[in-house]
């Protein structure tokens, strides 16, 4: 399976796709801590998890969202929203080891 990071999701639309993917009843397994202070407001992350996948998410308001999934489920999230996805260097989610790197500011819905 090819994954990709589509970059470029304005914030409304970036909010709506965790909406759209909790619907489709992925589970949330990782997101930036309630208790940071700039969550929603310079930053924000999330994880989730379904059938042996992931899709990650990543939105600041100096860069706007970047989803990082399957080339398939990136397919499926445009056609549910009529986009036309940007493939541009993501400023966060082509980090590696993003998960441990952000351990101390997230909070982890899943033991692993």
């Amino acid at each position: 399976m090819e994954i990709k990071i589509a970059t470029n999701f304005n914030t409304e639309i970036f909010y709506a796709a965790i909406k759209f993917l909790k619907e489709k009843g992925w589970e949330l397994t990782a997101e930036y801590d309630d208790k940071m202070i700039d969550k929603g407001i310079d930053f924000d992350f999330y994880r989730f998890e379904k059938d042996n996948g992931a899709i990650l998410l990543a939105w600041s308001n100096w860069f706007e969202g970047e989803i990082k999934a399957t080339a398939k489920k990136l397919d499926e999230i445009a056609k549910h929203f009529n986009l036309t996805l940007t493939y541009g260097a993501p400023e966060y989610l082509n980090k590696q080891n993003i998960i441990n790197d952000m351990k101390p500011l997230i909070k982890i819905k899943k033991k692993y």
